[in-house]
This record gives C-alpha cells, sequence and structure tokens, in this order.
C-alpha cells in the first residue's frame, strides 16, 4: 500500500504563500507525473454570486503551471524531477464574472516528483470556511518491512549501529545514537571542510594530490595533511552545518567519535556542504573509490542501480575489529543515505558482513 502523506489545512483569506526553492543535486531532465485536482464542496453553500477556482505549481520561485476557472480543476502533468508547491484559492466574483474579489480561502502545500513515478495532490474548498488538501506520494525507500528486517539482523551482530534517512526524510535505524571512535570515514568530513576552507573554486593541485589519495585510496598520509589544514575547527563546522549532535572531536582526525545518525545527515546533505563550484568534484571522489575498498553497500546498490557515493573505515580498538560505512545513494531523483558502524568484531570479515547482510535486506 503506497505511502500517505495526509494533511488538513484551513487557509484564512490572504494568508502568506512560501515558495520552497527546489531540492536535489542540480537539474534534471528526468520526469514524473503529477495529478492535481481542486473540487468546490457546496453543501455549506456557495458564494453569494459566484467564484473563479485557481491553481498554481511553483517550482522554486517561478509559477510553471497555472490554470482558473468557475468549479472544479483537474490536471495531469510531467514536470521534471523535484520539490514543487501547489497553491489554490478562490475569488469570489459579480453575477458574470466580470469583477473580482481578493483571493481567499487558499491552501498550499509542497509535493515531490520522482522519476517514472506518481504523485497526487488533492484539495477541497469549502466557500467561506478555507479548504483541505491532501499529498499522497510514492512509497518511501527504504519500506518500513526492509528496514525492520535490517533492524532484527544488526541486533544480532557484535557492537553494531545503523542509521538510516529515507527518501521522505525520516530517520530510522538500531541505537542511531550510539557514539564510536572513527576510522577512515571521518576522511569524507576532512573533504567536505577543507574544499569549505578554500571557497567557491575548484582545488588547487597541491589540493588535489592530497584529497584524491586521502578518498580513492584511504590514504593515511593525506589524512594528515587535510587535517592540518582543517584542524578541529574546520570539523566542528562541517558537523555544525550538517547537524550531527553527537560529534565530538579530540586533537587528531582519528580521535573523533560520531553515531550513525551523524553521519546519516552528513552524508546525505553533503552536496549541499560543498561549495557548489566543487560539488561535481567532491561527487567524483566519492564514488570512485579502488575497488579492493568496495566491501560493503555498493556490492548491492550499484546492482539495483543507484548511484552511491561513500567512505569506509576499518581499524582495530580494544573491543576488536572496528568496520564502519557511510554513503549517499541516489537513482531516478531519490536519494537516501545508510551508515552502519561496528566495533567489537572478531575479525574485519566479521564486520564486513554485517555491512553487507544490512545492505542485503535494505536493496534486496
Amino acid at each position: 500500500m503506497a505511502h500517505r502523506r495526509v494533511l488538513a489545512i484551513v487557509a484564512a483569506a490572504g494568508g502568506l504563500v512560501l515558495a520552497v526553492a527546489p531540492a536535489g543535486a542540480g537539474p534534471s531532465d528526468q520526469r514524473g507525473t503529477l495529478k492535481l485536482t481542486h473540487r468546490l464542496d457546496l453543501s455549506g453553500g456557495p458564494y453569494i454570486e459566484g467564484s473563479v477556482s485557481y491553481l498554481h505549481l511553483r517550482h522554486g520561485r517561478r509559477v510553471v503551471f497555472r490554470r482558473s476557472r468557475p468549479g472544479s480543476i483537474d490536471a495531469r502533468l510531467h514536470p521534471r524531477v523535484g520539490l514543487y508547491r501547489v497553491v489554490t484559492f478562490q475569488r469570489p466574483c459579480n453575477g458574470n464574472c466580470s469583477t473580482l474579489d481578493p483571493p481567499v480561502d487558499r491552501c498550499s502545500e509542497r509535493v515531490r516528483v520522482y522519476a517514472g513515478e506518481t504523485s497526487r495532490v488533492g484539495s477541497v474548498t469549502r466557500p467561506g470556511r478555507g479548504c483541505r488538501m491532501r499529498v499522497v506520494e510514492p512509497p518511501a525507500f527504504p519500506s518500513t518491512r526492509r528496514v525492520r528486517a535490517a533492524r532484527r539482523y544488526v541486533r544480532g551482530r557484535a557492537v553494531s549501529s545503523f542509521a538510516l534517512i529515507d527518501s521522505h526524510g525520516r530517520l530510522r535505524g538500531f541505537a542511531p545514537h550510539r557514539r564510536y571512535v572513527t576510522a577512515s570515514v571521518v576522511k569524507a568530513m576532512l573533504l567536505v571542510a577543507r574544499l569549505r576552507q578554500i571557497g567557491n573554486r575548484l582545488p588547487s593541485a597541491p589540493d588535489r594530490a592530497v584529497l584524491e589519495p586521502m578518498i580513492q585510496f584511504s590514504d593515511n598520509g593525506s589524512a594528515d595533511a587535510a587535517y592540518g589544514w582543517v584542524g578541529d575547527a574546520g570539523l566542528l563546522a562541517v558537523a555544525d552545518r550538517a547537524d550531527m549532535g553527537d560529534l565530538t572531536v579530540g586533537g587528531h582526525w582519528g580521535a573523533v567519535y560520531f553515531s550513525a545518525a551523524d553521519q546519516a545527515r552528513f552524508f546525505l546533505r553533503v552536496d549541499r556542504l560543498v561549495p557548489r563550484r566543487a560539488r561535481a568534484y567532491a561527487r567524483r571522489l566519492l564514488s570512485s573509490i579502488v575497488s579492493y575498498q568496495r566491501w560493503g553497500f555498493s556490492r548491492f546498490s550499484v546492482r539495483r542501480g543507484w548511484h552511491t557515493f561513500f567512505k569506509g573505515g576499518w581499524r582495530q580498538t580494544g573491543r576488536g575489529a572496528l568496520v564502519h560505512e557511510a554513503a549517499l545513494f541516489e537513482r531516478d531523483g531519490r536519494r537516501f543515505s545508510l551508515v552502519v558502524l561496528t566495533d567489537g568484531n572478531p575479525s574485519h570479515d566479521y564486520g564486513t558482513e554485517t555491512l553487507r547482510g544490512v545492505a542485503r535486506r535494505i536493496f534486496r
């Protein structure tokens, strides 16, 4: 059954409608379907002489579709994927509608359009009594069933947590706020901190000579150099922008502690954290990890057609083997993040199997 998000809004006359800026990683030619309906409920009486119905679709600051007519409105659109706002209102009028009054009985709500899928928005206006708007989007990915399966699996492993932020923006997981010492996962934060530090430009050759081996090969010496540039202050600035409330620093990149929820928030927002001119560069690095370090999520996500941007990490601790992985996934206008953190594993292979076990249940 499709996930349903139902909202009731009573809109006062002359209420303010705010346009919402488009979300996502950039322009796309992928399209979905958006079905819009607007109805008048006259059971409590009509406007005194009549009215004209208005329906607008906004994308950012622009009105990309508008229709007006007396009575009901239906529209079937095929917009590009992204976040939109639907606005409806009435303008009462005289008998032949040659004179229109100011707008009344407004409704507005956001709706996301996904590639190849159908979203629906319906509104009903009762003259003089406001309106109700209902938004029905495709079900979130991953589904509740898949998340529950992953939760049951992780509960039976060594000290482990996972967190994901699904395609509707909900944080899900198991022990998502339990804190772990980092391994190389924090190198993705070092990358973002350095790109923010140099401003809205592409990194120089000396920058690239450090950042590329740090991400693609997980080189620790390069991480030391990057940390020397940004320090704890740079990491904390990134954490603050990403709403990483569990993260602490300790004077070295290897002494950072964070939770799975922290990293899920960071990876979901990584595009917006990087200055615009360097976003493609950051995405290229995080999607081109060497093959022998792709022992976790990507074995399943890529096979299912998801573009995968990730960083893994591993080290020994007093508990045993620590194995982490954090990632962002994108497909057909949808995006979600997934993080698995583990410690106390009897071996590195045991830890990587935990990563694969979660991914298998999420992507199957």
